[in-house]
């Protein structure tokens, strides 16, 4: 098997190489001017418009240390996005596989009432792998750990700009 892999591999190359050395036709197109590209400057590169040299700091900024239902909930970006968590989260960490303090007070029954939590969605049960469209008693595995896809709130400003309109 080996021997005629390479055999087919020498026969490939042959044809190739003879083919690169036939005689141009009466169709080949004489080569196309391309315009001469200009260098392009490192601070051009990339997003953060800094050298690719320089190591930039990001700006600093404070995380949310509301507690829950202290402040109003932020407006979402996206109907598609998950929304920001509206309060500080570090006491609530860490998620393990055995608990989760999101679930402990955000599994109640929707719609959501004013002053409550907000409830998790019907999706959150249903897990996509191994049993899609069947909804489960409990929050689905993918989606235990709330904080892989909610963030929490900062005063940080964004890294880069933006034009996008829902």
């Amino acid at each position: 098997m080996r021997h005629l892999i390479q055999v087919l591999s020498f026969v490939a190359l042959l044809a190739v190489a003879s083919t690169s050395r036939a005689a141009p036709t009466a169709r080949a197109a004489a080569p196309v001017a391309r315009p001469i590209a200009r260098p392009i400057a490192d601070r051009e590169l990339g997003l953060s418009r800094t050298s690719v040299f320089e190591i930039p700091s990001p700006p600093a900024y404070h995380a949310e240390e509301s507690a829950p239902g202290d402040r109003p909930l932020p407006k979402r970006v996206n109907a598609e996005a998950p929304p920001v968590v509206p309060h500080a989260v570090a006491d609530f960490l860490p998620i393990t596989t055995t608990q989760n303090m999101c679930v402990d007070c955000h599994v109640v029954a929707g719609p959501k009432q004013k002053g409550e939590p907000t409830p998790v969605p019907a999706s959150h049960f249903v897990d996509q792998r191994h049993a899609p469209g069947k909804a489960g008693a409990k929050v689905a595995g993918a989606r235990w750990v709330c904080i892989s896809c909610h963030v929490t709130r900062t005063d940080a400003p964004p890294a880069v700009g933006s034009t996008f309109r829902p």
